[in-house]
């Protein structure tokens, strides 16, 4: 019995010195996790104190001719309403948020109402990081975005096909005017 107890005594006390060793000591400590913060998703987040006010999400997707879309998210904790800008490069991007309300910059997103947020000849590099100067209220924050393009599959539908400014005309509707108009007189031609 002597023999069994020291080997078990010998094979305990090895675990106990490998153990730390080989890095799995980090599951013994619950700060190895608790002070980790995991923001999960895309983009930049802020992390000053903001009165209240949480930036989520902030990224620039730029094309190759330079335009880049922005998005980002905002989300009023506070109990009054917030006015939030956001100015990237030569935009500025003003929302007041209500308390409790979440403001999305996404398009794509079926919840929100936003419009695409293009910013024509920004023309950063790719994978670079740009700063954002965010302000809510008397407090602000210059947070680093990083600029990415659509060579990920999941942005390639996301990167601005078109600048910032709009034409004065749609040269689609023009076109579409002028092909129905041709169109008519062919369908009548050929009706009658």
């Amino acid at each position: 019995m002597k023999k069994r107890t020291a080997r078990l005594t010998v094979a305990a006390a090895a675990i106990a010195a490998i153990a730390p060793l080989s890095g799995c000591a980090n599951m013994l400590s619950a700060d190895q996790t608790a002070n980790y913060e995991y923001h999960g998703g895309d983009g930049a987040w802020s992390r000053e104190d903001l009165e209240g006010v949480d930036i989520r999400g902030l990224l620039l997707l730029q094309s190759e001719e330079g335009d880049a879309q922005v998005f980002y998210t905002v989300i009023n904790g506070a109990d009054e309403p917030r006015d939030v800008t956001l100015e990237v490069g030569p935009e500025t991007y003003n929302h007041t948020v209500e308390p409790d309300e979440v403001v999305s910059q996404n398009p794509e997103n079926p919840a929100s109402d936003a419009e695409p947020a293009i910013i024509s000849g920004l023309d950063e590099e790719v994978g670079s990081l740009f700063d954002v100067e965010v302000t809510v209220g008397s407090e602000s924050e210059t947070i680093a975005v990083q600029v990415l393009d659509g060579s990920l599959p999941e942005y390639a539908d996301l990167v601005p096909t078109s600048g910032a400014e709009e034409p004065t005309t749609d040269p689609t509707e023009e076109g579409a005017a002028a092909e129905g108009a041709e169109g008519t007189e062919g369908a009548a031609t050929a009706g009658g």
